[in-house]
């Protein structure tokens, strides 16, 4: 009966182990609208249009914009995805989120499960319309 016990306790215990070492948390995923920009004049005011993103690092493909309100002299991001996440979207690939897209209280449930990819070229950005996709946010 000893060797049993032993028995069934190595094995629960290699099964822990197991199950520690070698399973993967929950990922993280929303439905997202994904729309796409460029630095065109009508994809961006020339006002923000300096060639770098909202953090401050150079606008380039694998960066994608979140938006934000301006409401009562506050930015607010109303995203459930934040700046420096990292994300990937599915059959897009991996992005950086830097940039932000200012957006009024016209939409708020579209404005804010949208994210914004940044493409070089502005015909590829208004071909890409508007797609929904699996985001993912990486650990």
């Amino acid at each position: 009966m000893k060797n049993l016990t032993t028995a069934v306790l190595i094995l629960m215990l290699l099964t822990i182990f197991y199950a520690v070492t070698f399973s993967t948390p929950d990922t993280k995923y929303y439905y997202m609208t994904v729309t796409a920009y460029s630095r065109h004049p009508l994809s961006i005011a020339d006002k923000w249009n300096d060639g770098y993103t909202a953090t401050m690092t150079k606008v380039r493909e694998g960066v994608v914009a979140i938006n934000v309100d301006y409401i009562k002299g506050r930015w607010l991001i109303k995203s459930p995805l934040r700046l420096g996440d990292k994300i990937h979207i599915e059959g897009l690939g991996n992005y950086s989120v830097e940039d932000t897209g200012y957006f009024t209280d016209t939409n708020f449930k579209q404005d804010f499960w949208n994210v914004d990819i940044f493409m070089e070229n502005h015909r590829d950005a208004i071909e890409f319309g508007r797609q929904l996709k699996k985001v993912y946010v990486l650990k």
